[in-house]
């Protein structure tokens, strides 16, 4: 049996588990304890009952007994018995226990194991009588006694607890109808409560979806805004900065061309290097700010040319790169996404990993886009690492479209970033 079987429940199921099992439990727990001792009630009736009605009995019967007069005795104990329907059976024995009188309770019910018993006496009281000559008439009276106590026989009584069993029983299915009610009562209350909370619970997580569907489409919003801006400054910077380079250069060179060796043509010649370095520089500014290479050849030919870049500039680690699916189907708008997530991963790497081997893999199928970048570099500990603006801005990419990412990771062992955005 699964112990996580509960995990499937809804909310209002394990609001309501949360609150019947206390009180599920509260209840027969007092169910438990009112008969248990409704149960010592009646061992404790009997036990405080048998011991007196057969004492009581017995001095009663001394004279009866003493007179030989069974049929009052009969009588008298026929008595006690319909009076008393706890009295399943009494039995006056004589001083060897033999049978005397014997008497059923009119409605027999279960005997106890147990009787009591008290035996019956019989006093004798002396008289010292004195004969002429002033000595005791009698010779064998015990000396220095006035009396003495002799046994005749024996009261046996056996008790039945199922009258009072009966008693009790009745005062526990009251108690137990009183519980019922309250535990029927505080089920009540505890499902109109968990409906109101649920209710509540469900509105605040219908909120907490819309806003964070706000959040997500804000963040995809911005995300286009800043790309839309890149894009307007990498042509204005190609467009009108190195077009004017580009003048500037020629410019120059015409200079070289109509000047003779001297100090002007060796400065015509410092502007031209320093209009390409400039040109040079902004090209690669371009490229960074809007990759022309994202619209020229997709996003799989993109990373394909950055993974080739790092592998030439780091020469001491390898990259990988491999591709799967057809991505020119890609939405426009996730493949820049991607791009950027698979830029600041490598970059990241290629600052702090100091991994010798770098995968990059991309694989589209009809549910989405699937990416991993993997190093076998330090890692870190991720309990104890904060996430880092980049870490930050690569999970609120991933969300804006609804995506999963995972980052897997330890000291020593090195990173592996797996992403999945679902496209359509």
């Amino acid at each position: 049996m699964r112990l996580d079987f509960w995990r499937h429940w809804s909310v209002r199921a394990r609001l309501l588990c949360v609150t019947l099992i206390p009180l599920a439990y509260m209840f027969c727990t007092f169910v438990w304890y009112a008969y248990h001792s409704r149960l010592a009630e009646v061992r404790e009736e009997m036990a405080e009952r048998g011991p007196l009605v057969a004492k009581v009995l017995a001095q009663s019967s001394e004279f009866s007994l003493l007179t030989h007069r069974y049929d009052d005795l009969k009588l008298t104990v026929n008595g006690l018995l319909q009076s008393d329907a706890s009295i399943d059976r009494i039995e006056v024995l004589d001083a060897q226990r033999r049978a005397l009188v014997q008497a059923l309770a009119p409605a027999p019910g279960r005997p106890d194991a147990r009787y009591y018993e008290a035996p019956i006496l019989k006093r004798l009281m002396f008289v010292t009588m004195l004969a002429a000559d002033g000595k005791p008439y009698r010779k064998d009276q015990p000396a220095g006694s006035s009396s003495a106590v002799e046994t005749m026989g024996y009261v046996r009584v056996t008790m039945s607890p199922s009258a009072l069993l009966l008693k009790q029983t009745r005062r526990f299915y009251v108690e137990l109808l009183v519980a019922s009610l309250g535990l029927l009562v505080c089920a009540l209350l505890a499902w109109q409560l968990s409906q109101g909370l649920n209710v509540s619970l469900q509105a605040s997580m219908q909120a907490l979806r819309a806003a964070d569907a706000e959040k997500r489409r804000l963040i995809r919003k911005v995300n286009t805004a800043v790309e839309d801006e890149r894009k307007s400054i990498a042509l204005e910077i190609h467009d009108e900065l190195n077009a004017t380079l580009i003048a500037a250069r020629l410019e120059a060179q015409r200079i070289v061309d109509v000047s003779a060796e001297g100090e002007v043509r060796e400065r015509a010649q410092s502007i031209i290097k320093l209009a390409l370095g400039l040109y040079n520089s902004g090209r690669t500014l371009v490229r960074r700010l809007r990759p022309e290479v994202l619209d020229m050849l997709g996003l799989d030919g993109a990373v394909e040319e950055m993974v080739r870049h790092y592998d030439r500039a780091h020469v001491d680690c390898r990259y990988l790169f491999r591709a799967d699916g057809d991505f020119a189907r890609l939405e426009s708008g996730i493949g820049i996404s991607a791009y950027r997530i698979v830029q600041e991963a490598l970059s990241n790497i290629a600052k702090h990993a100091r991994a010798t081997q770098v995968t990059v893999a991309l694989s589209l199928d009809a549910a989405g886009l699937r990416m991993e970048i993997a190093d076998n570099g330090s890692g870190y500990d991720a309990a104890l690492a904060s996430a880092g603006i980049g870490i930050v801005g690569m999970r609120e990419r991933v969300a804006a479209f609804e995506g999963r990412i995972d980052i897997a990771t330890a000291l020593g062992a090195g990173t592996r970033i797996a992403i999945f955005i679902p496209q359509g």
